[in-house]
């Protein structure tokens, strides 16, 4: 059990920590209005978010399942579980549907030279994803107080 409860903290920490940090890095990159660097930034979004996104995601997802299992609960049946299981499938379900599309859109766009409009998508990726990012931040608590 001690492995998997491993396992499902240092995913957590990728998974969370991603949506912080491409977040902030991005800011930062765009900020230098360079087109190279938003072509390059618009790669690696795509790349991080389908390695820590997706797997990071689906492996806290999966162990915590496990973890759950091994522990004889319910994910459904207290609220902390069933908080933290429905926000993580409500951020897959935003991320599938709205990030992604965006990102896939944004790396056209940088591909393209549309500069103007690249910077309009980047701002709603921000919003998406920081809404996103916060709700997740949520499951921590749900995980640490553990609210019946």
């Amino acid at each position: 059990m001690l492995l998997v409860k491993t396992l499902h903290v240092i995913c957590a920490v990728l998974w969370l920590g991603n949506f912080v940090v491409t977040g902030v890095w991005s800011l930062r990159a765009f900020a230098l209005r360079d087109a190279a660097l938003a072509r390059f930034a618009t790669r690696e979004i795509l790349f991080t978010d389908l390695l820590f996104t997706f797997v990071g995601g689906s492996a806290v997802v999966m162990s915590g399942l496990g973890l759950a299992a091994l522990e004889g609960i319910s994910p459904w049946a207290t609220a902390w579980t069933r908080g933290a299981l429905l926000t993580s499938i409500a951020s897959g379900i935003a991320w599938i549907a709205l990030l992604l599309p965006i990102e896939l859109r944004m790396r056209r766009l940088a591909e393209g030279g549309d500069d103007l409009a690249l910077r309009k998508v980047f701002v709603w990726w921000n919003v998406v994803g920081w809404a996103i990012t916060v709700a997740l931040f949520s499951i921590i608590y749900l995980m640490v107080a553990k609210p019946v």
